[in-house]
């Protein structure tokens, strides 16, 4: 019996991880296919749901894809050391003949993955290109030429949907489209998602409608981003950066709050402004959340990940259509340390062209990152 394995977070489970098991189950002829839900994704950040959920999730959404579905709590029993490559061989003992099934965003970054020459010696693997994602045709001749193994390209090609994405949308208490109706049914009969429901009202109370929408126009973009390029960013600390950001834009009381005496009547104010407010009115304590609501403006030396990530996401924002952020954005898509440094030097160039002064933290970081770069060459 031919069994098709697919694992993964499943937080939760959308019509596009449905559909690529269907495709699976009808191309490859399997008779079963066997779920394995993440216990505590090595390569992601953890969800908020726990496993016993996803699991109730996963059999309701795939309860019809033309074969038999399991879902295999092996990576619970474990409790550690969940690694395809070490899981793989454990299946295979427990369901004879098995394919490994993955998406060609997956296959993209396989080169990650512990010991991906393991995953390939055990048996073959099934991929379903992606759209957005690079000619999954090379990438599946690469990871054959460096690990071995066989791998069967799916005819199916899967739409650019994301667990990440659903999740914000639950999480800002919308009903995203891209779930089957009984995962729907569940997660609002349970009340699940609802961790941050009091956060965005009160954010919703500060802002006006215009600038909440670009505050979720930067969220959606900063999660799309994180997974866009793997950057294993905290999904908790991404969504809290992403969604406060602008918290003190349309509150510019200092309310005797510390922030730099410089930046008071500047345009950057509201970052440093955001940061206090966030730890004062959102209970805010994660450090590394404040100073990305800090900086998303001005940038600074030596950024983290994560505070690249919210200035790109706020300065490429999907309600940003005016040029050239559009052929920024697709920079960024393309390449995100690149695309980040281009912004950094358009912002840059943009205040020099109207005749005034960077705020100095914006001058300090766009010399670091052009030293950081000449150093790169000179490598």
């Amino acid at each position: 019996m031919l069994t098709v394995i697919f694992g993964g977070a499943f937080d939760p489970p959308h019509n596009e991880h449905v559909n690529t098991v269907r495709a699976a189950v009808k191309e490859l002829g399997a008779e079963r296919v066997v779920l394995v839900p993440t216990y505590q994704p090595p390569h992601k950040s953890a969800g908020f749901l726990d496993f016993a959920i996803r699991a109730e999730l996963c059999r309701a959404a795939f309860a019809d894809v033309g074969a038999e579905v399991v879902v295999d709590d092996e990576e619970r029993r474990r409790g550690h050391d969940n690694y395809a490559s070490l899981l793989l061989p454990e299946l295979k003992k427990r369901y004879g003949d098995i394919i490994y099934l993955m998406g060609g965003d997956s296959l993209q970054y396989f080169g990650t993955w512990r010991n991906p020459q393991e995953i390939m010696a055990t048996c073959p693997v099934a991929v379903a290109a992606r759209e957005g994602y690079r000619d999954v045709q090379a990438a599946a001749k690469d990871a054959v030429e460096r690990y071995g193994g066989k791998i069967r390209l799916l005819n199916y090609v899967g739409k650019d949907v994301s667990s990440a994405r659903i999740k914000t949308l639950f999480l800002l208490g919308e009903c995203p489209q891209d779930v089957p109706n009984a995962v729907s049914d569940i997660i609002r009969e349970k009340g699940l998602f609802r961790e941050y429901a009091d956060t965005v009202k009160k954010l919703r109370s500060y802002q006006s409608e215009e600038l909440f929408l670009h505050s979720r126009a930067a969220l959606l973009r900063a999660v799309d981003l994180n997974s866009l390029h793997n950057l294993k960013q905290n999904y908790e600390q991404v969504f809290l950066a992403a969604l406060l950001h602008d918290n003190a834009k349309e509150r510019p009381s200092l309310d005797g709050l510390d922030v730099p005496s410089d930046s008071v009547g500047t345009s950057v104010l509201h970052q440093f402004l955001g940061a206090e407010k966030a730890k004062r009115d959102f209970g805010i304590e994660d450090e590394a959340v404040l100073d990305a609501i800090r900086y998303h403006t001005t940038g600074r030396p030596a950024m983290s990940v994560l505070e690249k990530l919210i200035y790109t996401a706020d300065s490429t924002s999907y309600d940003r259509d005016y040029e050239p952020i559009p052929a920024l954005r697709a920079a960024v898509d393309e390449n995100f340390d690149e695309g980040f440094f281009s912004l950094l030097k358009f912002t840059y160039e943009k205040i020099a062209a109207k005749g005034r002064a960077a705020y100095p933290l914006t001058e300090q970081a766009l010399r670091y990152y052009e030293k950081e770069r000449e150093s790169a060459k000179g490598e």
